[in-house]
């Protein structure tokens, strides 16, 4: 049986089209973005079919949580969703909204929600293979890219299983007033969380209309340092065990906590 495909159009094409220009990536970096051809990522550019299993990898690429115009979500160009988060959503972060503004209160409720579902695709995706199989094994992740290169192999199911927990605890603790991060891996999920919302606001610019810039600040200001990007996605880094920030230690409580201090970064 020939696999299903999205059937293509001009209206999609032309959305691809737009949003690869606008991330300024050529159809070459597009297209290993999604794990497909080029020749392929230029079919859809030309209204072309996209087969179910490309899907998913075609929307990292463009960082999309859907295809637009998806009959089983709603347009991804439509923003109504994001305006319409207030303090009744489950994520709902006034301690963000009076720190940061109401963008930085939005961004994180929907982005988070995004790297949640996202991460549960994964692990989906994950469960059809033999246990130990990691996300750089995948034909397509959300996150292949979006994790700290160097620990590629310890990306299994396990893993991004205490990550989505990792998210979970987050969105709570935000939800109640306790804008902290314990865990190498919660600044990790800050980290994606802190992605996924400027792509919405890059998305929806006219939800950010009289908002100070100072919203795109929240990250560092929680965290206190810019250490996880550093240590974790500086391309000449290699950690070693000793290191806080060593995948073995991310799991553990370092930091605003006063069960244990930070472990030497040498």
């Amino acid at each position: 049986m020939p696999p299903r495909t999205t059937p293509g159009n001009t209206a999609l094409a032309t959305a691809i089209r737009e949003r690869r220009v606008a991330l300024n990536l050529s159809i070459e970096e597009a297209a290993a973005k999604a794990g497909v051809g080029a020749k392929s990522w230029g079919r859809y550019e030309s209204a072309g079919a996209i087969r179910h299993d490309k899907v998913r990898g075609v929307c990292r690429a463009l960082g999309w949580s859907k295809l637009p115009g998806d009959e089983q979500g709603s347009d991804n160009t439509d923003d109504d969703w994001l305006r319409n988060i207030d303090h009744g959503h489950e994520a709902w972060s006034q301690a963000l909204s009076d720190l940061y503004g109401r963008a930085c209160a939005t961004t994180f409720a929907a982005g988070s929600g995004l790297i949640h579902d996202h991460l549960a695709d994964d692990l989906r995706a994950l469960a059809e293979h033999p246990r130990g199989t990691h996300l750089g094994q995948l034909a397509a992740s959300w996150f292949d890219g979006e994790l700290p290169p160097q620990f590629l192999p310890r990306y299994d199911y396990e893993f991004i299983y205490e990550l989505k927990a990792a998210v979970i605890r987050l969105r709570r603790r935000f939800a109640h007033g306790d804008l902290v991060a314990h865990t190498v891996l919660e600044e990790l999920a800050l980290y994606l969380i802190f992605g996924e919302a400027e792509l919405l606001a890059d998305m929806s610019p006219a939800l950010f209309d009289g908002e100070n810039d100072d919203w795109r600040e929240w990250l560092t200001g929680i965290l206190g340092d810019t250490d996880i990007e550093l240590l974790l996605f500086t391309p000449d880094w290699a950690l070693t065990p000793d290191f806080n920030y060593h995948f073995d230690h991310w799991n553990k409580k370092q930091f605003n906590t006063s069960e244990s201090g930070k472990i030497s970064t040498g």
